[in-house]
């Protein structure tokens, strides 16, 4: 009879866990969800920036305009939505995000660090760094040009585009990056963070050093 009874208990503990993880995961699933135009208030301070990060929003509204950062970090958000206007800068540090569209316009910085960006495409006006630290970008479109640093470090990316302009400094360490494109302007310093370079711009516009 004991022996009947702990077996009963145990069975009745296992049904009580796996109730409770059930219960877990669907509440999980259910506070997945995106985000509204009333819902983005709750989220916002007084000085117009919008600060999503931690959240669990999957999905942000069409036609958002933010009069200051939007800060995304640690969300499961893949994709910022066609034609955002964000008038301060864009904080997506460690999240999910990996599509932004062309037509997007971001005034200040865009701080991709630990995101899944592969390709950043043509026709998104950036007005300052562009950080892709540690994510997975294998490509830049042609001609680009950057109003700040530049931050490829530790990425697979194997080539810059053929005239870069970097207004700021150019950051290597640990990416693919082993040849220069033939054209290339960087108007502070290269930091080459151990990397070598195996072929050199022929027109190279260099306003710093190079550091190894």
């Amino acid at each position: 009879m004991f022996n009947i009874f702990i077996f009963r208990y145990a069975v009745r503990s296992l049904l009580t866990l796996l109730l409770g993880l059930l219960t877990f995961s669907f509440a999980q699933i259910a506070t997945a969800q995106g985000l509204n135009h009333y819902q983005i208030l709750n989220y916002l301070d007084n000085y117009g920036n919008l600060d999503l990060s931690g959240k669990p929003f999957t999905k942000l509204p069409s036609g958002l305009v933010i009069k200051r950062d939007l800060n995304i970090s640690r969300t499961p958000i893949r994709a910022l939505p066609r034609g955002i206007d964000i008038q301060g800068g864009l904080i997506a540090a460690n999240c999910q995000l990996e599509t932004v569209y062309p037509g997007t316009k971001i005034k200040g910085y865009a701080n991709l660090l630990g995101s899944q960006i592969k390709r950043w495409p043509r026709g998104i006006r950036v007005g300052g760094y562009l950080n892709f630290t540690d994510t997975p970008l294998e490509k830049l479109p042609a001609r680009l040009r950057v109003k700040g640093d530049l931050s490829v470090i530790r990425t697979p990316l194997t080539e810059l585009p053929d005239g870069l302009i970097v207004d700021g400094n150019l950051y290597l360490s640990g990416s693919g990056i082993h040849a220069f494109p033939e054209t290339m302007t960087v108007k502070g310093n290269i930091y080459l963070g151990g990397n070598s370079i195996k072929k050199w711009p022929k027109n190279l516009t260099l306003g710093g050093a190079v550091a190894r």
